[in-house]
């Protein structure tokens, strides 16, 4: 499970385009390419979306896709007739200024490269004839040195008689990107920090006031949306009808930042974040009434799966390997910290952690959960039907673990016997997940 949620790379970051005009078609598609917008294959009229294929003074420009081979891109279009008259005698695709010089571009016939004194568009202008009833239409390609990204650059049609129009297409890396990430808020203050981890899975929604497109987050809980200048809002739905965890943060998580948030983008516009820390209260109530249940063993059981691993003996149920694979997938889930031990000690130093016992050693007792409901997680013992859930727990309760900790946000404070307890809920939370009580799968 760590492998299909924790591999993903940041290459595979959804972009999704808003301008205005068009409709929402097929994706286009290219392996050696950067990450481009995905959108549904049937098409849509919807004001508000870029999109494959635009209309634009009754041609249609459909945006053919974008390639990347020999350090050369190429974006190809293909203009068509509508059946309305008249013809078209003009296609301009922009070359924005981020874009290098065009290495090449086809046609070449009846083709230059200027500034349309009529519409101010800088950029490649074909003087070259398409009937209305040029169904097959006219292709067009424009390729640049080196891996120009996708964007969002304008198109002029214009046909004879002198009518021209518009539009918003695919084309090379102009356009503003808006970015965020969702993330565990452990301690609760509504900003990011360097211990605290994206959850993945989450659905978000961004919005020009007319339609809106969504995207959900990678696996470092990071979104990205493709956008042209103007007004939107990004949000987090509360209720989706995607597979995602959006329900699970609504129902089990409280948000500390704003899940709307108003933007007017004229560039890149990064750190949209959105944070949710775990209602620990509720999850604890959920799992001692059976609302959650889980498979999960006891740091006991744990213990004895180590030791066996360690020494031989006993009657263990997984092999010595299959614990030292455990164990290695442990360090490599989320923070460096707190689970990194020495080369050939792994086993030892997790069954010490496993072996704590003092009453007041309150972060001791709290990694021990935690390392538990680590290996319970990597080994496929879950929270039932909600491992997704089971992870973002787990990202929360390492920050908890490597976050200062005071009497204001979660160091041990007092003297005696009345210490405060910062780790209680978590420690309890993490328990229920391990089986000591209530949903849990038993002490074994």
């Amino acid at each position: 499970m760590i492998a299909s949620l924790k591999n993903i790379t940041r290459a595979s970051l959804a972009l999704v385009a808003l301008v205005a005009g068009g409709c929402a078609v097929e994706s286009p598609t290219d392996s050696t390419a950067p990450a481009v917008p995905a959108f549904s294959p049937s098409v849509v009229t919807v004001t508000g979306f870029v999109s494959d294929e635009t209309i634009i003074n009754h041609y249609s420009v459909h945006f053919d896709g974008r390639t990347y081979a020999n350090d050369q891109t190429t974006f190809t279009y293909t203009v068509r007739g509508t059946g309305v008259d008249p013809s078209l005698s003009h296609f301009t695709v922009e070359l924005p200024a981020c874009a290098p010089a065009p290495a090449s571009y086809s046609p070449t016939m009846s083709a230059n490269i200027n500034t349309n004194q009529s519409s101010g568009i800088y950029g490649i202008e074909w003087h070259l004839s398409v009937a209305k009833d040029n169904f097959a239409g006219r292709t067009y390609s424009i390729t640049f040195p080196g891996d120009v990204p996708l964007g969002i650059v304008r198109a002029e049609a214009k046909t004879e008689g002198g009518a021209s129009a518009i539009g918003n297409v695919y084309g090379p890396c102009a356009g503003s990107h808006v970015t965020g990430k969702v993330f565990v808020d452990a301690d609760k203050d509504g900003a990011l920090s360097a211990v605290e981890a994206g959850i993945a899975n989450v659905t978000v929604s961004i919005s020009d006031g007319n339609t809106s497109v969504t995207t959900v987050t990678d696996a470092s809980g990071d979104y990205a949306f493709l956008v042209a200048a103007g007004s939107y809002t990004v949000s987090i739905p509360a209720a989706t009808a995607a597979s995602d965890f959006n329900e699970d943060l609504y129902a089990s998580f409280t948000a500390f930042s704003p899940t709307s948030l108003a933007l007017t983008v004229s560039a890149d516009s990064p750190g949209n974040n959105f944070s949710f820390a775990p209602q620990t209260d509720k999850l604890i109530i959920d799992l001692s009434t059976g609302v959650l249940t889980s498979t999960g063993k006891s740091a006991r059981f744990w213990k004895s799966e180590l030791k066996s691993a360690i020494s031989g003996g006993g009657q263990p149920t997984y092999t010595a390997a299959q614990v030292a694979a455990f164990v290695q997938q442990v360090q490599a889930f989320g923070n460096a910290v707190p689970f990194q031990f020495t080369a050939g000690s792994e086993l030892q130093q997790a069954l010490a952690i496993l072996s704590v016992n003092s009453k007041n050693d309150f972060l001791g007792l709290f990694l021990k959960e935690l390392l538990t409901s680590e290996l319970n997680y990597v080994a496929g013992l879950t929270l039932v039907g909600e491992e997704d859930l089971h992870e973002v727990l787990l990202l929360w309760g390492e920050e908890l673990a490597v976050q200062p900790v005071s009497a204001t946000s979660i160091v041990t404070y007092g003297t005696g016997t009345n210490k405060l307890n910062p780790y209680e809920g978590g420690t309890t939370l993490l328990g229920l997940m391990n089986g000591s009580t209530g949903g849990g799968g038993g002490d074994e």
